[in-house]
């Protein structure tokens, strides 16, 4: 025969059991929820930023080869005349 301890502990372990199974349930559409937010996000910033990114009609987004080539030139030289002065000493 069963105790009364043995029942009891039964119940209360079946009881624990359902609620930690609820709890995954429950934390699974948690994380769908999240995740279908954050799909929605980013869809939306990449229209945003399709749209930002087209250029102008007739316009062109390229840049030409000599201005490229000179502002490359530029910045591996330092200037002849620096900004600020040196201080006299």
């Amino acid at each position: 025969m069963l105790s009364l301890f043995q029942v009891a502990l039964g119940s209360v372990t079946t009881l624990v059991i359902y609620g930690v199974i609820l709890a995954g349930v429950y934390k699974l559409f948690q994380v769908a929820t999240d995740v279908g937010e954050i799909k929605e996000a980013l869809l939306e910033i990449k229209r945003n930023t399709q749209d930002a990114a087209a250029p102008a009609p007739g316009r062109s987004m390229e840049i030409p080869a000599e201005r490229l080539m000179r502002a490359v030139n530029a910045e591996s030289y330092p200037p002849a005349i620096p900004d600020t002065p040196e201080p006299r000493r």
